[in-house]
């Protein structure tokens, strides 16, 4: 059976891994004749176009990357349904194996580790990537020379945005996670330093800090439980490492190591200065009975005489064959106090004991920190010095000095081009030290530089930190919210509130009905304006006018008075054309109009629009007509 070939390129040799999302082959290069891993997408994730996508676009992000602890990716392709990724290969283990293979790491190496992983993450933290899964797993250590490379760049970013509900599939990546992944809020790049001192705890421990029964739980752990030692640990392990982990691992963004520079410089500074039996010293300073003996030595010391222990049992407990010296004199004409044999010979033992103890403390260690500390107080002195020739108007360096210095220009808010130019024909070098996102400085500016003003010498450089411009954010959607509610997620996402309208609406009063930006993506501090619901509009009734209410009073005391009459009251005829017409007067008598005429005074309008003439009705008729 043939070998198995990738791209008419890599022919794949053994299989020497098996993670959660892909499966790792070695491979030859059948091109370039270099050995390669292959790192081929798991059967599950080949159908998911959005995680492929993703999968793709990451690798590529990464493929730009260039530093010494990354491992370097040479390539990304499909073969039919085959994904995969051609990286770089490193002869070696992985540190979660390392751990399990020797337990714990001491202090030295766990920081050097460290401190290569924080190497990297630097760099692609600068490029914009964030790693989102770093654990031991992920980290491979050369067998020459241990050289840190740390692999998956950008992979678990695809992972945990396409494939959070299968948690469990990741292996061990949530006893690393940071509480705000576990929350699955927008995290920064030092959720990155987070996980890396779960590791650093893990290669000082031999463990993991949290563990549960199910991821949910871990998770849990993360978010609410603070990192704990024991007291055997706190012995174990020194103050400065316990520190810096505490300082990784902090539950608030706000409070971690913001940057990979800064853990570098704390970590590099506790390699210089750790040591590592300084917390075995706190025994001494322990509270305990001072015996009565102590005391009386001590005072014996003062007045120059050899302190002389007491046995309990009145045995000379110290003595010493060893010490005793045949030809010890018991007077000493040039000495007012006469020793003993017995004082002289603890006395010696005494001496040799302190010359002893005094050759102890002459250490290397001891000689450098002596070293270091007069070092110290020779540059106080000289800033002093310093200090006091400015003051008095002399110059130090003499008038030859002058003419090579130059004032340094201050190039802040100007474009790079601009600050270089500036810089140049000053005579001084422009040093780019890092890009920065800005919300106020715009993109390709100079936010701020170092040093910001003073005097320096032709040729120095000057460094500066320009602008990378806003920083795009995700724009959550906030309709439906309580405007109160909509404001506090526009903040947590670094956005502010703009302009806030208020209109009619079926939605509930203070109901957040539409925003200005929609979906998508923003940049950190833009302005999202809000219409909100004011609640359903009240319509007025309408009110009768002043004078159609006058004249409806008027028309009732009309009817009241002819109540009260023998008038016959006419109302409305209701009858339909041609019908007869039958009025009813007060004295019972029935009347019946066939056609409307008749002699009376009274005047009848009748529905099918014939007007009667004189009828006779026994009196006076009044009608009254109904207001329409």
């Amino acid at each position: 059976m043939g070998a198995t070939v990738l791209g008419n390129r890599y022919e794949i040799l053994r299989k020497v891994g098996d993670g959660g999302m892909a499966f790792v082959y070695e491979a030859r290069d059948q091109l370039l004749n270099r050995r390669v891993a292959v790192k081929v997408l798991r059967p599950e994730y080949v159908d998911d176009e959005e995680f492929l996508e993703k999968f793709k676009r990451e690798a590529k992000a990464v493929a730009s990357l260039s530093h010494p602890n990354i491992v370097n990716v040479y390539d990304v392709g499909e073969d039919g349904k085959v994904n995969y990724i051609i990286m770089e290969y490193v002869d070696g283990k992985n540190l979660k194996e390392i751990i399990q293979s020797e337990g714990t790491l001491d202090e030295y190496t766990a920081l050097d580790i460290t401190k290569q992983i924080a190497m990297a993450l630097s760099s692609a933290h600068r490029n914009g990537i964030i790693h989102r899964d770093i654990k031991p797993h992920n980290i491979l250590i050369s067998n020459e020379g241990r050289v840190v490379k740390v692999a998956d760049f950008g992979i678990a970013k695809a992972v945990s945005s396409s494939t959070m509900t299968n948690i469990g599939s990741v292996i061990g990546s949530v006893h690393y996670f940071s509480p705000e992944q576990a929350k699955g809020k927008h995290i920064s790049a030092n959720a990155d330093l987070y996980s890396l001192g779960i590791v650093l705890y893990e290669m000082i421990v031999g463990r993991v800090p949290f563990v549960g029964e199910s991821p949910i739980s871990i998770a849990l752990k993360h978010i609410n439980d603070e990192i704990e030692f024991t007291p055997e640990q706190e012995v174990k392990i020194p103050q400065s490492i316990r520190t810096l982990i505490s300082k990784m691992t902090e539950k608030s963004p706000d409070e971690r190591y913001q940057t990979a520079e800064e853990l570098i410089e704390d970590i590099e500074y506790i390699e210089k200065n750790i040591d590592l039996d300084f917390i075995k010293e706190y025994d001494d300073f322990a509270t305990r009975k001072i015996d009565e003996r102590d005391i009386n030595n001590f005072n014996r010391n003062r007045r120059g005489i050899a302190p002389i222990p007491m046995p309990l049992n009145g045995e000379d407990e110290d003595f010493d064959e060893e010490y005793y010296d045949d030809d010890d004199e018991y007077y000493d004409d040039e000495d007012e106090y006469i020793e003993s044999p017995r004082e002289r010979r603890l006395r010696k033992k005494r001496e040799k004991e302190l010359a002893k103890k005094n050759k102890k403390k002459d250490t290397p260690q001891a000689r450098k920190k002596l070293k270091i500390i007069a070092g110290v107080l020779i540059l106080i002195l000289i800033a002093q010095v310093f200090f006091l020739f400015k003051i008095l108007g002399f110059n130090v360096f003499g008038a030859f000095g002058s003419k090579n210095m130059v004032d340094v220009p201050n190039v802040v808010e100007m474009s790079f081009d601009d600050a270089k130019a500036t810089l140049e024909k000053d005579g001084l070098v422009i040093k780019l030290k890092s890009r920065e996102y800005s919300s106020t400085i715009p993109e390709d500016e100079i936010i701020s530089q170092d040093p910001k003003d003073g005097k320096l010498k032709k040729g120095s450089s000057v460094e500066v930190v320009v602008s990378r411009g806003k920083e795009n954010v995700q724009v959550p959607n906030v309709t439906g919210l309580p405007l109160t509610q909509a404001k506090k997620v526009l903040e947590e996402n670094e956005l502010e509130l703009g302009d806030v309208k208020y209109e009619y609406s079926t939605e509930p009063e203070g109901t957040v009905i539409s925003q200005s930006v929609v979906g998508g993506s923003g940049v950190a501090g833009e302005k999202v304006s809000l219409v909100v619901s004011k609640g359903r509009e009240e319509r007025e009734t309408p009110r009768m006018n002043q004078p159609d209410l006058e004249e409806e009073i008027r028309n009732n005391n009309r009817n009241n008075e002819n109540e009260g009459s023998d008038s016959e009251i006419r109302r409305p005829n209701t009858n339909t054309p041609n019908t007869p017409n039958n009025n009813t007067n007060p004295g019972g008598e029935t009347n019946t109009n066939p056609g409307g005429t008749g002699n009376g005074s009274g005047t009848t309008t009748t529905p099918g629009g014939q007007t009667g003439g004189h009828g006779s009705t026994g009196g006076n008729t009044t009608e009254i007509t109904p207001r329409r």
